[in-house]
């Protein structure tokens, strides 16, 4: 690198005041001083214009990265803070080159720019601009915030002798944003995904900040969430079941300074239920003081929907398991009581058998992936049961059950047979069950009505409470078909009652043809 103690001779031949304007400017400025400019256009420096003059003046006395191009054949100049930004393929060779033969390479890009000042129709302002250069060996991707400002001449047609750059090469800031930009997308793509919303609470002023997904979740105005709403406005939501057990964690967590994690469930406002994962921390001011807890909540719903019917799918094998037990050794008392020969008894069981296995199949869905009629679903659930025509007297018309239907239905009514085989009508000889369903008129739509009705078994008494096989006549079967069930533990015997439209019962059906 050249320096000033090197080409002082050089200035010392040039009367000082004709070259003020090329003092300092560091490495630029020793390397203007000595650059042989009588073999350019521009000539000597003592000949350039006073307008070219201030503009390097200014060039080499700023710490912004600035570059100018010069007359018809745009002829170069650059401070040490652009040089910064170029590589070993351009410096110091720029210094007094030709614009075009210089930047050949992003000219399509610069080269109207330059022409547009140049032509005296004003400056350009570019923000943010991607204009690559080939720096180090290598074609660069380069983001640059830059104008080009007109040096006046009056002797110039147009009155512009040159084009001023200052320039900032903002590569670094611009990834930083796109980074940023892609983070908040998927933040943005996992708050769509999982229902997740975040919340701030400014414990001081009990203002509690979120967005709109929290404030509709938690039953709150957005509006009012945005600009803040007390914390009562959010857990007033809280099912009352939960309300005391978080609450107590929010306490703790604010006394503690420690996180929060709890799983609730809101109320909402058609009377719903929605569950929640709730987790955040409590921060602290310098003297220990709780000050704001910030957090998160994730709508969990679906999952907590899938474990309760995981729950029940696993209480509901352990229950059948025992009643196909019971079954089977009911039907073995029946196929081997007294005055029955053993090939008599060895050909009823396993007719049975086979029987209880087509009910099972029935139970399973083996038979209800398409559709089914209603009729033929009850008789093949009542067949394992049935020692004889006379202990069933099923009636009714042609209806039609979706796959979830039939599987309902089937499952129901085994369960109503076995409960009759243990304690009711089919517990005894003689006793009878009558199962009939008809269609009837409803301002919302036609209902099947479907009834159980045993007879001439023992003397029923209402149990104390109901067992897990009631509930799920009741509660299942209501749930499964869109209904009502009713079942009431009549001295004569039990009644189940079913009313369901049969819109619900068909519908799954009509969704598979």
């Amino acid at each position: 690198m050249t320096t000033d103690v090197e080409i002082a001779p050089k200035l010392g031949q040039i009367p000082e005041d004709r070259l003020n304007f090329l003092a300092g400017g560091g490495e630029m400025g020793a390397l203007m001083r000595v650059y042989p400019w009588e073999t350019t256009p521009l000539g000597a420096p003592e000949s350039w214009p006073q307008s070219l003059r201030t503009s390097v003046r200014l060039l080499l006395n700023t710490r912004h990265p600035m570059f100018i191009w010069w007359g018809p054949e745009l002829i170069q100049f650059y401070n040490d803070a652009y040089r910064q930004t170029m590589g070993p393929e351009r410096h110091p060779s720029a210094l007094g080159q030709r614009g075009r033969e210089c930047w050949e390479e992003i000219w399509p890009i610069i080269g109207p720019q330059i022409e547009l000042v140049m032509k005296g129709e004003g400056a350009t302002w570019h923000e943010d601009a991607l204009v690559p250069v080939t720096r180090h060996g290598k074609r660069e991707d380069v983001w640059w915030t830059y104008g080009y400002s007109p040096i006046d001449d009056e002797t110039k047609v147009g009155g512009v002798g040159g084009v001023l750059v200052v320039c900032n090469d903002v590569t670094a800031q611009h990834r930083a944003m796109e980074a940023l930009r892609a983070s908040q997308e998927r933040f943005q793509l996992a708050l769509d995904a999982g229902v997740v919303g975040v919340w701030d609470w400014h414990i001081p002023e009990d203002r509690v900040y979120t967005d709109e997904k929290i404030a509709r979740l938690y039953g709150v105005d957005p509006a009012q969430a945005a600009t803040g709403a007390p914390m009562r406005t959010f857990t007033d939501h809280i099912h009352p079941g939960d309300f005391a057990r978080v609450e107590r964690d929010i306490e703790t967590a604010v006394r503690t300074g420690g996180e929060f994690s709890c799983e609730y469930r809101l109320l909402q406002w058609d009377e719903t239920v929605r569950w929640v994962l709730a987790r955040g921390y409590c921060l602290r001011d310098d003297k220990g003081q709780p000050t704001r807890f910030p957090g998160a909540a994730v709508d969990i719903t679906e999952r907590k929907e899938a474990e309760e019917h995981r729950e029940l799918l696993a209480n509901e094998l352990n229950h059948r398991v025992k009643n196909l037990m019971a079954t089977v050794q009911a039907i073995a008392n029946q196929s081997l009581r007294e005055g029955t020969t053993l090939d008599a008894a060895r050909a009823a069981f396993g007719g049975r058998l086979k029987a209880l296995a087509n009910a099972q199949d029935v139970l399973m869905g083996g038979r209800g992936v398409g559709a089914a009629d209603l009729g033929d679903v009850i008789k093949v659930a009542i067949e394992p049961f049935a020692e004889d025509a006379s202990r069933f007297r099923v009636d009714g018309g042609h209806v039609r059950l979706g796959p979830r239907s039939t599987l309902a239905v089937a499952m129901a009514t085994h369960e109503l047979c076995t409960n009759a085989a243990k304690y009711g009508a089919l517990s005894q000889h003689g006793g009878q069950v009558e199962i009939t369903w008809r269609t009837v008129p409803s301002p919302k739509g036609d209902q099947l009505e479907l009834r159980w009705a045993e007879s001439g078994g023992p003397t029923v008494v209402a149990p104390a409470r109901k067992g897990f096989g009631a509930r799920l006549v009741e509660h299942g079967l209501a749930a499964q078909l869109g209904g009502e069930v009713h079942l009431v533990y009549e001295p004569y015997g039990v009644v189940c009652t079913v009313r369901a439209p049969l819109k619900s019962l068909e519908q799954d059906f009509a969704s598979t043809t």
